[in-house]
């Protein structure tokens, strides 16, 4: 009896009962996001996309009970890997057609991701606290470099999906808030560039005073560990494959772009101890990087699985067929029982590269529906899709020889792009490619390349905080609320003690956004207007809002500024706040 009365009273269970809810649904579970967004689950989009909207509402079941969506779902909240990397492979279904599951409660699980500071280490992103002000995580961040990267990769994707829920809200209000939300992730998805050390021609992490972890005179990319996710400098040398032209910009152009991809498989990759970095020895993603002997390129690692289709953007679309045949030929075969993957297999990350490149394609840009052409494997495929399409893909020419694409026909149209969108191939579609032994110009036009965050001959535009060093933010009575503009989201100012807040000392530029951040706790219902003035000037209004709420503490939202203009200082005007508390306030421009 005493047995009994202690097992009513426990609500975590015991051995052999649980005592949880039982709850409505299928849940799915045991999932490493950060491995599996960049094949696996496009796969599943593409060749079984009933099965694929099951998985998403699987997994958001445990956003419904838990509060967010695991990096790493063993079955629970598990501090591994970096990146909330649900956001952009959920997002990326939606974007193709994929039904079966919420795509509003989707955008939440993201929005919370990318703009609320976890309560633990084992939820959402990493350093949140500063970065979502400063644009980049610093190097006192675990892999501070690597949550900046994959940061943007899912601000893409949101932004994407956020441009696509707009389209279909059901209210003004509504369509407003996403498509702010879109402008703000897209240029989020830009910030990659923060980490970029033009000195040092690769991507390192940032002190917490902006400084560079590692002298430019001393770096060397071949070190592992440190700012990099199982990985070193070279690997992630290329973490943008959102933005290849933005990539390029920062390289010098598509000529060093293509440099800088020939450099990374012709240097070798040793595993040498004394390159093992943070690792302290040799780790098993080393001697497997060496073991491919494509210089730097790790196929056992998926940080790596893009690489060999960034040529597209560099305008050299054969040697992505060339290194996509080569580890076609080489890297998945085996002399013996066990053998046949060059590593991790990761939840059919491996096995989705393989299926997907052997037909001649490949979802570089995760979060936009489209896939990058490569080289296909076989001389005939035909693969029948989940719901009785039929994909068909013709090399009737193709050899070990005969690796080049010459040229290609989609449904008996000529095509020389060097993508295609995922409705062309999703709905049935036959290619034919025209294969032979030496690299053509298929492909090589000056628009063929695929689509990029940022325009050709361009560099990454990012917004900028005007109320940076110099700006003061003080209330009418003159008391200073330096914690509004300190780029930190764990100091806070109680609104109902400051009603209103004056910005001065701004820099030069035009806001075309601004945003706010909640303090401790959720903000309800709240009223506020924005104005601003010229020197000596009239107070003018910018933006107005009844209503606001944020559903959760320190979360970030951001707010569009319909009419931007230059001025000297602004005032921030909040009306029956009650105990409500801001932690941050940032006005934005190009």
């Amino acid at each position: 009896a005493s047995q009994a009365s202690a097992e009513d009273n426990n609500t975590d269970g015991s051995a052999v009962r649980s005592f949880a809810p039982i709850r409505d649904g299928k849940v799915y579970v045991n999932n490493g996001f950060w491995d599996t967004f960049r094949t696996t689950w496009p796969a599943y989009a593409l060749f079984t996309p009933d099965d694929a909207g099951a998985l998403v509402q699987g997994f958001l079941e445990q956003y419904r009970a838990g509060g967010w969506v695991a990096r790493w779902s063993s079955p629970g909240y598990a501090d591994l890997m970096v990146g909330t990397s649900s956001d952009v492979a959920f997002a990326d279904a939606y974007l193709k057609g994929i039904t079966g599951f919420d795509p509003d409660e989707a955008y939440q699980a993201a929005l919370k991701n990318a703009t609320v500071v976890p309560p633990d280490r084992h939820v959402g992103r990493k350093g949140m606290d500063r970065s979502t002000f400063r644009g980049y995580a610093s190097a006192d961040v675990h892999e501070g470099m690597s949550w900046t990267m994959e940061g943007a990769l899912n601000d893409f994707g949101i932004a994407n999906m956020a441009e696509a829920l707009a389209k279909r809200a059901n209210s003004a209000a509504a369509r407003e808030r996403y498509t702010t939300e879109a402008a703000y992730f897209r240029a989020r998805a830009g910030v990659y560039s923060t980490v970029f050390d033009p000195a040092a021609g690769f991507f390192q992490g940032r002190n917490d005073d902006g400084s560079w972890r590692v002298d430019a005179k001393k770096y060397d990319p071949r070190v592992w560990g440190h700012d990099y996710t199982e990985s070193n400098g070279w690997t992630f040398a290329f973490t943008a494959a959102h933005d290849g032209e933005g990539l390029a910009g920062l390289y010098g152009g598509r000529a060093k772009l293509a440099e800088k991809l020939d450099t990374f498989f012709s240097t070798p990759e040793t595993a040498d101890p004394a390159f093992s970095g943070s690792y302290g020895g040799t780790i098993h993603e080393m001697t497997e990087a060496r073991d491919v002997r494509m210089g730097m390129y790790a196929h056992s690692n998926q940080p790596s699985h893009h690489i060999p289709w960034m040529y597209l953007y560099a305008g050299q679309p054969w040697k992505t067929q060339q290194h996509v045949r080569e580890i076609l030929s080489r890297l998945y075969v085996g002399s013996e029982i066990g053998q046949g993957y060059p590593g991790d297999e990761d939840n059919g990350e491996t096995s989705a590269w393989y299926v997907l490149a052997s037909l001649g394609l490949y979802p570089l840009r995760m979060g936009s529906p489209e896939y990058a052409i490569g080289s296909p494997a076989f001389k005939h495929a035909k693969v029948e899709l989940q719901g009785g399409a039929v994909l068909t893909v013709n090399a009737p020419n193709n050899s070990d020889r005969n690796i080049y694409v010459q040229s290609l026909k989609i449904n008996g149209q000529p095509w020389t792009k060097t993508w295609v969108p995922h409705d062309v191939i999703a709905k049935g579609a036959t290619l034919d490619f025209e294969m032979g032994p030496a690299p053509s110009t298929w492909g090589t036009g000056p628009d063929d390349a695929p689509r990029s965050l940022t325009a050709r001959g361009e560099r990454p535009a990012i917004l900028h905080d005007l109320l940076g060093k110099g700006a003061r933010a003080t209330a009418e009575n003159g008391r200073e609320l330096a914690a509004l503009i300190d780029d930190d989201a764990g100091t806070v100012v109680p609104i109902g003690g400051a009603g209103t807040v004056v910005f001065t000392g701004v820099a030069e530029g035009a806001p075309t956004m601004y945003t706010l951040t909640s303090g401790n706790s959720p903000i309800r219902g709240a009223k506020w207007t924005l104005e601003a003035r010229t020197a000596g000037g009239k107070w003018v209004a910018l933006d107005q809002r009844t209503g606001e709420s944020f559903e959760w503490s320190q979360q970030t939202r951001p707010f569009r500024i319909a009419k931007p203009g230059r001025y000297a200082e602004y005032r921030l005007r909040v009306e029956g706040s009650g105990r409500a508390q801001l932690a941050e306030v940032e006005l934005l421009a190009p």
